[in-house]
């Protein structure tokens, strides 16, 4: 897959971007998907920026790194997943 990256000082490039890649865009109203000869499997997600902080260590993501903490000790003592 060729992306666009902009940014990177002499005006935008393609670059390809590889199986189970990530690809995050910027704001914008379209996006156009051409599959080649081994066809294509892709998920698109979109929605609206939360506009909140990130505190991000391995797999856990949490708003500040207190929260991160305890999520992490809860999951050291097993209580990680609470029922309902």
């Amino acid at each position: 897959m060729l992306t666009e990256k902009v940014g990177s000082g002499g005006g935008p490039t393609l670059e390809e971007a590889g199986n189970r890649s990530l690809v995050l865009f910027d704001s914008g109203d379209e996006i156009t998907v051409q599959a080649g000869d081994a066809g294509i499997r892709f998920l698109l997600v979109s929605g609206k920026p939360l506009e909140e902080p990130v505190a991000w260590q391995g797999p856990i993501v949490m708003n500040t790194q207190e929260e991160l903490r305890q999520a992490y000790a809860e999951l050291r003592n097993g209580t990680f997943i609470k029922s309902r």
